[in-house]
């Protein structure tokens, strides 16, 4: 776990807008950040929690304005980078391991839960990885929505920029997605929530989860 988010050192946060949202993702995952965006902007609520926010993007151009936001993540330089983009909306920090049980947050609980590019960077296998969503669920409401979008590593078309980003994020310990894929994403889902839907763009699988 230590490998996997160690790298979001401040320099590294202050490169990682263009490096991921303005080249790998239109690259090499070939899911233009819009998409990404358009997952937000349709599923947010003015009452959320973002586990691993990284540098606030997508809360940021989402267009919704917020009466309640806290961001969750085990790296400190995460939350106070996202957390200074989204001043205005005042968000409250919370540090934890998203693979640990996690403690009630004060203010009750969420209408929509977003969980962007979380579960590659953990470690091991999918569908053992997916207990995150077994924390994050009794800090939803009832009738509220889990959406995000994780890189898959196994079943997915792969061109020469994916492979290469693939084969070096997973020797260092930044990703651990070689065997990820959209069937067991797909199960782990559906076994925890009535509604699913996932759709995949190039290497990454979107989904929203009610």
């Amino acid at each position: 776990m230590a490998r996997a988010h160690a790298v979001y050192t401040p320099l590294a946060l202050a490169f990682y807008d263009v490096v991921v949202h303005g080249l790998s993702n239109r690259f090499a995952w070939r899911c233009p950040t819009k998409r990404l965006l358009e997952l937000y902007a349709a599923n947010l609520s003015a009452n959320h929690l973002e586990a691993g926010p990284g540098t606030g993007l997508f809360l940021d151009r989402a267009g919704i304005d917020f009466d309640r936001l806290v961001l969750l993540d085990i790296n400190e330089h995460c939350l106070e980078r996202a957390a200074r983009r989204l001043v205005r909306f005042k968000p409250a920090l919370r540090q934890a391991n998203l693979l640990a049980t996690l403690e009630p947050i004060a203010g009750g609980s969420f209408d929509s839960v977003g969980l962007t590019y979380v579960l590659h960077c953990l470690p091991g296998a999918l569908g053992d990885k997916l207990v995150v969503l077994d924390h994050l669920r009794p800090l939803m409401a009832e009738g509220a929505v889990l959406f995000g979008a994780t890189i898959l590593g196994r079943g997915v078309p792969v061109n020469a920029p994916a492979r290469a980003l693939l084969d070096i994020y997973n020797a260092k310990g930044v990703f651990d997605n070689r065997e990820d894929d959209i069937e067991t994403l797909t199960q782990g889902l559906k076994a925890r929530f009535d509604t699913v839907e996932i759709d995949r763009h190039g290497c990454v699988a979107l989904f929203r989860a009610s």
